[in-house]
């Protein structure tokens, strides 16, 4: 994306700066879209789909609770989320003057900050449906389709003021970008929206509970 900068924004419709092509191409589109997919994949596996592969057995024999099992496994999936959400936060600053630009690392660091936040719910959403649904595709496919109905309801007249509920939204930084057409960097320059982030590793915690809760009383024999 950075390579390509120039291309790009050569053929915009209007004169498009470098930081608003950062944010249209990294941090609201494709480079998004990938990150999503990956934490999703991050969060695929577990017990139950071991059960159907017939290595349930070994794993449940290992010398450690069913709780141990789940907390480790779901702690390291939220580290290996936040470094994923980091990557962009280094790589473009660090890449934009080979190409005769420059990327404050604070506002790329906003973004990961919002993209470890809201991955986190995402991971443990997949976490949680692959406790519940044994098929291979099924938890990937209940976690895109809870990341849809987040969306729809967001757009709801009742829940528009609450930019919580707008988890996608969060992540391509709504409220960071406050004037998409600004041409200056400091349109980038806007607070977190750390309670949002707070609910958001709450509600990612809740998830990773229920699924331990369900994983130790449940017979996988």
């Amino acid at each position: 994306m950075v390579l390509l900068q120039e291309q790009v924004r050569a053929h915009a419709d209007e004169p498009l700066s470098y930081a608003l092509y950062i944010w249209g191409a990294v941090y609201k589109a494709n480079v998004l879209d990938l990150y999503i997919l990956l934490v999703i994949v991050l969060g695929l596996g577990g017990v139950l789909q071991e059960r159907a592969q017939g290595t349930a057995g070994f794993t449940l024999s290992l010398p450690v609770s069913r709780w141990r099992l789940i907390a480790v496994r779901a702690a390291m999936g939220w580290v290996q989320v936040a470094l994923l959400a980091l990557l962009p936060a280094l790589l473009i600053p660090l890449l934009s003057p080979f190409v005769g630009e420059a990327y404050p690392f604070v506002h790329a660091l906003q973004f990961g900050v919002l993209w470890a936040g809201c991955g986190m719910v995402i991971f443990a959403l997949t976490f949680f449906f692959s406790v519940v649904l044994s098929g291979a595709y099924s938890p990937a496919i209940a976690s895109v389709a809870g990341l849809i109905v987040c969306s729809v309801l967001a757009e709801l007249p009742l829940l528009e003021g609450h930019p919580a509920f707008d988890l996608v939204g969060t992540m391509h930084g709504a409220r960071l970008s406050t004037v998409h057409g600004e041409t200056s960097l400091a349109a980038f320059a806007a607070p977190l929206p750390w309670l949002s982030l707070g609910l958001y590793a709450l509600v990612a915690l809740c998830l990773v509970g229920m699924a331990g809760g369900i994983t130790v009383r449940r017979d996988f024999s």
